[in-house]
């Protein structure tokens, strides 16, 4: 039987999410790891495995933050009331002091799949509240807008913008895309 941890293993967890967010996946070493966590290397094995389990769990624990950008489309009631509580927090969120800035997820290239999930689940939300056959039918090209916006904003907070920057240029996108219905609305 072996010993019991001597560390917070969510604590831990959240010290591994924050380094892969900064640094990426690829710029993250066991070593960095080890150091941020303040544990030996046989102790991360023997509480995450290895390095990519670490970071799977990582971002699992990311995607499922109450600040998820794609959970924020949940509040809006047409297609553009789902994109703009996305790029409202999105600009909140990825420009915070309170973590790395950025997305986790919006900035890594082993993430693909998350993306690509991601935008479906945004497609999906985008079909269930569009107001028109013609809008519905262009949910996917929507959603992909939206994803590419979101990782242009991730690398735009990255790069240092401030949340009032990131905001304004979510307005703009508002304004350009299509409305969905015939109204204008």
């Amino acid at each position: 039987m072996g010993r019991p941890r001597s560390f917070d293993r969510d604590a831990a967890l959240d010290k591994a999410m924050r380094l892969f967010w900064e640094r990426g996946y690829e710029r993250t070493s066991i070593n960095d790891l080890t150091r941020e966590l303040g544990i030996s290397a046989p102790s991360l094995y023997a509480a995450f495995g290895d390095k990519q389990e670490l970071f799977d769990e990582a971002v699992a624990r990311y995607e499922a933050s109450p600040q998820s950008v794609t959970t924020a489309g949940n509040a809006g009631t047409n297609q553009r009331e789902v994109l703009r509580a996305m790029f409202e927090c999105a600009a909140r969120e990825y420009a915070s002091t309170a973590h790395p800035r950025g997305c986790l997820v919006n900035s890594e290239p082993k993430l693909a799949g998350n993306r690509t999930q991601n935008c479906a689940i945004t497609a999906a939300r985008l079909r269930e509240v569009a107001e028109s056959a013609e809008a519905s039918s262009g949910a996917e090209a929507l959603a992909a807008f939206a994803q590419v916006m979101l990782v242009g904003l991730s690398s735009y907070a990255r790069d240092g913008a401030s949340e009032g920057q990131l905001q304004r240029v979510a307005e703009l996108a508002l304004r350009v895309m299509p409305t969905g219905s015939k109204e204008g609305t």
